[in-house]
């Protein structure tokens, strides 16, 4: 019956998106489908929640515990063993009921409403209110909800019966049972409906939550709740002239609802699994395995993202490219081996990460060919990504025998610019200064020592000794 404060919502569409900020223990039909939040949240909301807020909140559970003691002492006649045995029967029944939590696309249901009307049609009515009342007070401490304010919140959840039974006093019967037609048994579940809309606004008061976001969920609930109320009338006016133990029929709308949550969360388990092992394998499809940056397959979606964004003029940025190529990586390998080349390579993908902006993709091209991609506010103007790479650089040190060293060259676009054109102005920045690079050094100038561990000599067939670090 309503919505339940134990459940977390997880919609399947977006994934693993979860909303904070719903009330842990809102009234029976409270709350749209947020994430209840973790103690620690909820002590911390509810200190900031104003005073007039958190009295509205503790409204509907002080209420139901002065309705049920009313009800159960001012209308008291002794019932009979038969009754005391329905009621104490049914009463645990509720509480399995309101421990059986279902959750849908807007929120979560617990399929108490077939046990209320068993208790309104086969109890006396002044011992209902008190009944319900106990059974969600115990619900509660067995979810740990112990503390005064706690239970308090929790007993909200049993304001709901409080219109059943007004609209059906008139009808009992000098042993307190009810005496009600079809029209009356229609007007108490209206009247509880009302009653369940009106407990969840207060009980979400502290935290503010909007009563248009409460809408979806309160008609989903109410549509639920009037279906059970007539499965429950049913199965009790089937069962109620034969013995007391058959309202146990009862529990079948119970064990569905639970065999129905079950399944739905084996459902979810296994498509969150699925989506889990997707986005892996398409995450490892655009990441570079020697150096863990993006690969080209990677650097073709951020560019497509950041193209997306430059070409929105409302909202203006600015694209900036860095490519960068390693330095005489091919003399490295020949010299000192390919394994010499894979760590100055990684090692170059590390630097990149380290120096650029948290937001900025990296990615290996190929080779020893690297793109730097980053988008900042039009204001900020373009990063100056050479300087960053260069500072990294020279500040860089390793146990190689070879010095890090890299060609650089940049270029922007502002709004409505073309990254493609980027990243070739780009590259064509990044091969003049390999060229100047290369006149600076000559034709045979290498800057680490051809005589160093590793280097080509004999005892391999090959002439050149593998470099193991």
């Amino acid at each position: 019956m309503a919505i339940s404060e134990r459940l977390t919502s997880r919609p399947i569409e977006p994934w693993h998106q979860e909303v904070a900020g719903a009330s842990p223990y809102p009234s029976h039909a409270s709350a749209p489908p947020f994430r209840n939040p973790e103690p620690r949240d909820y002590d911390e909301q509810w200190r900031d929640a104003s005073v007039g807020a958190r009295i509205l909140s503790l409204l509907p559970g002080a209420l139901a515990i002065v309705a049920a003691v009313l009800m159960a002492t001012l209308a008291y006649t002794p019932p009979s063993m038969r009754c005391v045995l329905v009621g104490v029967g049914l009463g645990l029944l509720y509480l399995v009921a309101f421990r059986s939590p279902f959750e849908s696309s807007v929120g979560g249901s617990v399929p108490t409403q077939p046990v209320l009307m068993g208790l309104l049609l086969a109890t006396p009515l002044p011992g209902v209110g008190l009944t319900v009342l106990v059974a969600v007070l115990l619900g509660g401490w067995l979810d740990g909800r112990r503390g005064p304010r706690a239970l308090l919140l929790e007993a909200g959840n049993a304001l709901h019966v409080v219109a059943p039974v007004a609209v059906l006093w008139s009808t009992r019967d000098p042993g307190g049972m009810v005496q009600a037609g079809p029209a009356a048994l229609v007007a108490a579940v209206a009247a509880q409906l009302l009653l369940d809309g009106l407990s969840a606004s207060f009980a979400d008061r502290w935290l503010g939550t909007p009563l248009r976001e409460m809408v979806r969920p309160l008609l989903w609930t109410w549509k639920l709740d009037v279906l059970l109320a007539v499965l429950g009338w049913a199965l009790v006016v089937a069962v109620r002239p034969h013995h007391p133990l058959a309202l146990a029929v009862l529990a079948v709308p119970i064990l569905l609802v639970r065999f129905f949550a079950s399944d739905r969360e084996t459902y979810l388990a296994q498509s969150i699994a699925m989506h889990d092992a997707y986005a892996a394998a398409s995450a490892a499809a655009r990441r570079d395995i020697l150096t863990g940056v993006a690969n080209r397959r990677g650097w073709t979606q951020a560019v497509a993202e950041a193209q997306d964004r430059v070409a929105d003029t409302a909202r203006p940025v600015v694209a900036t490219v860095l490519c960068a190529d390693l330095d005489r990586l091919k003399v490295a390998n020949d010299v000192y081996g390919h394994e010499l080349g894979d760590a100055l390579i990684r090692d170059f993908a590390q630097v990149l990460r380290d120096c650029v902006p948290s937001d900025a993709t990296v990615a290996r091209l190929g080779g020893d060919e690297f793109a730097v991609l980053t988008v900042t506010p039009s204001r900020r103007g373009p990063v100056d990504l050479i300087g960053l790479v260069q500072e990294a650089v020279q500040a860089h040190s390793s146990d190689l025998p070879v010095r890090l060293s890299a060609s650089l060259g940049q270029a922007s676009c502002g709004p409505g610019g073309c990254i493609g054109q980027t990243l070739i102005e780009a590259d064509e920045a990044s091969r003049l200064d390999k060229e100047g690079r290369r006149a600076q050094r000559g034709a045979g100038g290498l800057d680490f020592p051809p005589g160093a561990p590793g280097a080509r000599g004999q005892g391999s067939p090959s002439g050149i000794r593998v470099f193991v670090r």
